[in-house]
């Protein structure tokens, strides 16, 4: 869920901060307006190219920064993987692009890459409008809206085939080694054995070099430690009015009036107490002390050591520990290769048997794709009707790739495979009747597209946790009973009969019956101030929003009668939602 968004410099929008909720979020304005812009700074926040024409005339940066709540748990390996860190439930992203051309990315207020912007982008926002942005036309999304029909079975098989193939490729890569070049073969075994020497003669125990590393750093600065702890420990002890001197003073004075302040003794407990501890501190710093001292031979052995390890970390893992790990690797590996050369034909008969496996999941697999490819067709017709594609027909074909050094042979060719199996998923579309289906990518329009996208949400909607969901231009070449239907099934998408939404939407429209339908509805304006036009983004109070969905219905002139049909259309949605 995106919580706040903050924009500054973009394009004729001088600054902007607005609030953002659960359900759906709709953007309106007049034509020309700037509701392009807004969609435009979500777009940098998942992580597309800038230009330095998007800049505000006359200013040297454009900033654009959000507040997610991102979807699930797994943006947090992502972050984990790139070395930040998460803080709490939310994430904070934020782009600059100045006019000199740098374009800087932060996630969380630490700096990062463009690259991890994008990998962190689907947990983010999802947005559907021009085509370069659709993501519908991936043929990894086609594939997985298929498999996802398939529910927990698709899953099972889907685990199922993926596992056959990683043990399949194993043991082809052990068969392979064994086959293939014998001096290639024995150069290997030559150099696992020479790595395994050289590990094993280092004596490595895990995690030492974080050790040596804080040995060397005290040794570095012994004599500032030492002048620094000598200091402490004279005056909370060795000097005349130290510490420990005045405390006992304290003590002894609060003795003297014990007769006549009734809290006297309590507060010499208290610093007598404090005393015991000033003691037992100036007592640790004295056997600190004892055991510090200059050692610039231990330095130098420190020194040789850790290059020792930082060389072998760099050949064999980041730390100790995980160059032991690779150690036990290559004596796996090393067995392997001792054992595959005396069992050469129990290795391709494991191959064969392995491979078999493949065939068996991909082929159950692929009967399972075409029967919810059927399913999701049904499910998607039905909903595109109410879109204005009624007349269309979208279809799923399942394709089988070449490849001529493929191990799997089915009818006779080569196919080639992998852990989603042997399926290429291509949904097909064909906009008006008579027309041969061709692929989605290449025949709809973005306005198509859009509307595609939500009835395939729909129809395959689960309760795993999604992106936010932007939806621009999905109104196009839409209105009437249509327009209202599109706005029952955006709603519908985040709500669910739920008492709450269960998820959020952002979809720009210049339809009313839309509109109509928003949980939270935001007016974008263009005003002219001077000589610089501006755009402003604010939230729409009840009033505010029947009269903005009146002026979608009616044009600038707002009438009492568009008024009365726009709380209307505001209360029918409302009732439609509870229902």
């Amino acid at each position: 869920m995106l919580r706040e968004l903050h924009i500054r410099n973009l394009a004729v929008l001088a600054e902007a901060s607005v609030t953002f909720g659960p359900g759906l979020n709709i953007l309106s304005g007049e034509t020309g307006a700037g509701k392009s812009i807004v969609v435009d700074s979500l777009s940098l926040l998942a992580g597309a190219r800038a230009s330095t024409e998007m800049i505000r005339s006359g200013a040297e940066a454009l900033t654009v920064s959000g507040v997610f709540e991102p979807a699930g748990s797994l943006w947090l390996r992502v972050l984990e993987e790139a070395g930040l860190e998460a803080e709490g439930s939310e994430v904070l992203i934020r782009r600059e692009i100045a006019r000199s051309g740098r374009n800087r990315v932060f996630v969380n207020d630490q700096p990062t890459t463009l690259r991890l912007l994008a990998d962190l982008a689907p947990f983010l926002l999802r947005i559907h409008g021009q085509r370069d942005e659709l993501g519908l036309i991936e043929p990894e999304l086609q594939r997985g809206l298929v498999d996802r029909s398939g529910g927990p079975e698709g899953e099972a098989l889907l685990a199922q085939t993926a596992t056959a193939f990683d043990q399949h490729a194993r043991l082809a890569e052990r068969l392979e080694r064994l086959t293939g070049d014998d001096r290639a073969r024995r150069e290997r075994l030559d150099l696992l054995r020479f790595q395994a020497a050289e590990i094993d003669a280092a004596k490595l125990r895990a995690g030492e070099e974080v050790e040596l590393r804080a040995e060397r750093e005290v040794l570095r600065h012994a004599e500032a430690i030492v002048r620094a702890l000598g200091t402490c420990f004279s005056l909370l002890s060795e000097e005349e009015g130290s510490a420990l001197e005045r405390i006992g003073k304290s003590r002894d004075l609060l003795a003297d009036v014990e007769e006549w302040e009734p809290q006297a003794a309590a507060w010499g407990a208290e610093v007598e107490e404090i005393r015991i501890r000033v003691g037992e501190l100036a007592a640790a710093l004295s056997h600190r002390l004892d055991g510090l001292e200059a050692d610039p031979a231990r330095l130098d052995q420190i020194e040789e050591r850790l290059a020792l390890l930082e060389r072998l970390c760099r050949k064999h893992g980041g730390t100790t520990g995980e160059v032991l790990a690779r150690r036990r690797e290559i004596e796996a590996e090393l067995a392997e290769l001792d054992g595959d050369a005396q069992n050469r034909e129990e290795l391709e008969a494991r191959v064969a048997a392995a491979l078999e496996e493949v065939r068996t999941a991909a082929l159950a697999l692929s009967r399972k794709r075409e029967e919810w490819g059927k399913d999701l067709v049904e499910r998607v017709g039905r909903e595109l009707g109410d879109l204005g594609l009624g007349r269309a027909r979208l279809s799923v074909s399942l394709e089988r790739r070449r490849r001529a050094d493929s191990p799997l042979v089915l009818d006779g060719e080569a196919i080639d495979f992998g852990r989603e199996g042997i399926d290429q998923v291509v949904l097909l579309f064909a906009p008006n009747p008579g027309e041969e289906p061709r692929p989605l990518a290449r025949i709809a329009s973005g306005g198509e597209l859009s509307r595609i996208h939500l009835a395939l949400q729909l129809a395959t909607r689960a309760e795993e946790a999604r992106p936010t969901l932007v939806f621009d231009e999905v109104d196009t070449g839409i209105s009437g009973a249509e327009a209202a239907a599109l706005g029952g099934k955006l709603q519908r998408l985040v709500w669910t009969g739920a008492k709450a939404p269960q998820g959020q939407i952002f979809a720009v429209t210049h339809l009313p019956q839309v509109a109509s339908y928003a949980d939270l509805h935001f007016k974008v304006s263009k005003r002219v101030e001077g000589d610089r036009t501006s755009v402003r983004v604010e939230e729409l109070d009840a009033d505010s929003r029947a009269e903005e969905v009146a002026r979608m219905l009616a044009g600038s002139k707002v009438t009492k009668l568009s008024l009365s049909h726009a709380r209307e259309l505001i209360a029918g949605a409302a009732k439609a939602r509870k229902g």
